[in-house]
């Protein structure tokens, strides 16, 4: 009997820590976490993308516990339980680039707006670029190649809100979907 109590109490602890009860366990600082925004902008980057994917950040560690540094309406740390609650169905993926230990340093980034423009190196950052940013100029990992936002699929659909938003369509970019795929 004492074996059986056992056995169901590690399963019940087992599950709850899959469960997403336990951030500590499932994230290691560095790794690149993807979601489906809720934003009006997440559809377009969809149907360009051809991608369910439409957001990223970073998980970075402060005092012991785990966050997501985004880029959203400013760059920003958000817990990531609250990073994953926010988007749709709470569906996450996760993606490890670097196995090793890395520290993220990311205070000198905080409070920036984000670039609605998508302008590429104008120290402004949506949300993959960031991810692509500190890779690149931190860990000296190139994620994917960035290109041209006319190379995407359908953004001929779009022009109207690319056009409202200045976004050039010779501009360099990078989605969430490249980084992914890299």
């Amino acid at each position: 009997m004492k074996k059986y109590l056992l056995a169901m109490v590690l399963v019940f602890v087992g599950v709850y820590l899959l469960d997403g009860h336990c951030t500590t366990s499932r994230f290691k600082e560095g790794d690149i976490i993807f979601q489906i925004s809720k934003s009006e902008q997440s559809k377009y980057i969809r149907m360009a993308t051809k991608s369910q994917l439409s957001h990223c950040g970073i998980v970075v560690e402060k005092g012991g516990r785990q966050y997501v540094l985004e880029a959203s309406n400013v760059i920003k740390l958000t817990p990531v339980d609250d990073f994953i609650a926010k988007g749709v169905g709470k569906k996450y993926w996760v993606k490890r680039v670097v196995d090793k230990p890395v520290n993220i340093r990311y205070q000198h980034l905080l409070g920036r707006r984000y670039d609605s423009q998508f302008k590429w190196n104008n120290n402004l950052y949506y949300c993959s670029e960031l991810v692509y940013h500190i890779y690149d100029s931190q860990l000296g990992i190139k994620l994917g190649k960035p290109r041209k936002v006319s190379s995407y699929w359908g953004v001929g659909f779009f022009k109207k809100y690319i056009k409202k938003r200045k976004i050039d369509m010779d501009e360099l970019v990078i989605s969430p979907k490249d980084i992914y795929d890299a």
